[in-house]
């Protein structure tokens, strides 16, 4: 199994400022935003689990800053600077219904095709802070980290990457980003 050689980067740096409050812990089915991706992965076999850019006390995982101001790119190089494996699953805290079958699709992917980078597309969606990174990249990010557009599809085109089509319904792919976008998630206990 591929999941005992790649770690996971979840993306939890940033300001909530739509949410009004962190969205780091926010309570979904008995745990905190957090912590239910965090469990996630521990579930799917994957140990090495980093929570970039978390400034709270509520984390099953380790720990490290990020610089706010150059967005999710810094979480994900300071996530990639610390992890124990050559490359790791990224994704962002407030995407918590990704299933677990995509995300083994992803990984299988990235190793097949050995992808600098692997991200998911759905029905037409390119989801760039959903995939796989590999360590590797961390000069190129800091290129991009430096310049003044900190895009990750700017990283992107700078690496060897590809999107892999994934089928599933919309609702999957969901970033929780505003309180009605939470009170659905709990509403429908998806």
């Amino acid at each position: 199994m591929k999941n005992n050689c790649i770690s996971a980067i979840i993306l939890s740096g940033g300001r909530s400022s739509r949410m009004g409050t962190d969205k780091c812990d926010l309570l979904y089915k008995g745990h905190t935003l957090l912590n239910y991706q965090i469990n996630k992965f521990k579930n799917l076999g994957i140990e090495d689990i980093v929570a970039s850019g978390y400034r709270g006390d509520n984390c099953n995982a380790k720990v490290v800053s990020d610089d706010l101001m150059k967005g999710p790119l810094s979480g994900i190089l300071k996530g990639l600077e610390v992890i124990k494996n050559d490359r790791a699953f990224v994704i962002s805290v407030d995407a918590p219904l990704l299933k677990d079958d995509t995300i083994n699709k992803v990984i299988d992917f990235s190793f097949e095709k050995d992808l600098q980078i692997a991200l998911i597309s759905h029905r037409g969606v390119k989801e760039p802070l959903m995939g796989v990174f590999k360590k590797e990249i961390i000069d190129n990010i800091i290129k991009v980290v430096e310049s003044e557009k900190h895009s990750v599809m700017k990283l992107v085109d700078l690496c060897n990457y590809d999107f892999i089509e994934i089928d599933d319904d919309d609702k999957f792919f969901i970033n929780v980003n505003y309180k009605d976008d939470y009170n659905k998630l709990l509403e429908e206990n998806l």
